[in-house]
């Protein structure tokens, strides 16, 4: 699936299940950044098949391409649950899983950005709207949808400002 397919149904379940900070992070690094994996499996996937090969895309969304870790295998699991169960969370695991079966049913069911993945996109971003504007609307008083749009920009905002220096 696309990075993007992958963010939006892992913020999708991390609002889902109400992940606190710390568990959201899990989700996002185990969901999404597990990916990051293929920087370096394309360094082999280049010396296999010369950098030339980079450019072609069908070559690249081969399944069964040099390109992809360890981690993209069901072998992964004997690292990752128990990871899960001394850290005593579920987290690691479960967004993992969601991370493969999403791979695993786009590369034998749908094909690269089919409709139908594009449609689970449309469909998490949806459920994630809806799920944030709800529990904005338990918050706020007379909240509107323009106040939620408002408070939405700020928060993302935020997240691209300075951060105050803190001297020791």
């Amino acid at each position: 699936m696309l990075s993007i397919t992958h963010i939006v149904v892992t913020l999708f379940l991390v609002q889902l299940l109400t992940l606190d900070r710390n568990d959201a992070f899990i989700a996002i690094l185990f969901g999404v950044f597990i990916d990051l994996d293929h920087l370096s499996g394309l360094a082999k996937y280049t010396k296999a098949n010369g950098v030339g090969a980079i450019f072609d895309f069908e070559s690249l969304m081969n399944p069964g391409g040099q390109w992809k870790s360890i981690l993209h295998t069901p072998m992964a699991a004997a690292m990752i649950a128990p990871l899960s169960f001394v850290s005593k969370l579920g987290v690691p695991l479960l967004f993992w899983s969601v991370h493969l079966l999403m791979d695993f049913v786009e590369q034998n069911f749908l094909g690269n950005f089919s409709g139908l993945e594009a449609g689970l996109l449309l469909f998490a971003g949806l459920g994630l709207a809806s799920l944030r504007y709800a529990r904005y609307v338990l918050v706020h008083d007379a909240p509107t949808l323009g106040t939620y749009i408002k408070s939405e920009m700020t928060e993302f905002r935020a997240l691209f400002r300075a951060r105050p220096q803190t001297s020791f």
